[in-house]
């Protein structure tokens, strides 16, 4: 299962909140399977398994000199690409490589407020304080 860096962090605060049923749907899938069997991850930085379902996924058409080339991407792909470095760096992962989700929690007790704060002051949903409670506890 591929997965942006940035959804590890995602998936904590999920409250069902923001998108369409479609969208929240997938994700409540992805993460009871996530729960349920610990499965091996990819991290990546690119649209993942998540992001098949949002709104926000776009295909991108692209002009070379002999084709036409379609690329998936976020209407937000740069902010997206962002997000994915820092969480990366804040856990001590890197894309291309395979980790369990146990990993990954485990990681995640290491995040404090400081790089939290750096890594998702960024992000529309920062404001609302339920992603920080729910991965940090405060």
């Amino acid at each position: 299962m591929q997965i942006r860096a940035h959804h590890i962090f995602c998936i904590q605060s999920f409250i069902r909140k923001g998108y369409s049923e479609q969208f929240i749907e997938n994700m409540e899938n992805i993460i009871e399977k996530l729960k349920s069997c610990d499965p091996l991850i990819e991290v990546t930085n690119a649209p993942d398994c998540i992001c098949t379902a949002c709104p926000r996924l776009k295909i991108i058409d692209s002009q070379s000199t002999n084709a036409k080339i379609s690329l998936i991407g976020c209407e937000v792909e740069t902010e997206a690409k962002m997000l994915d470095r820092k969480v990366a760096s804040s856990l001590g992962i890197d894309f291309g490589k395979h980790y369990r989700y146990s990993e990954l929690l485990e990681k995640l007790k290491y995040i404090d407020e400081e790089t939290f704060d750096d890594v998702c002051s960024e992000c529309q949903w920062y404001n609302l304080g339920y992603c920080k409670k729910r991965i940090i506890g405060i």
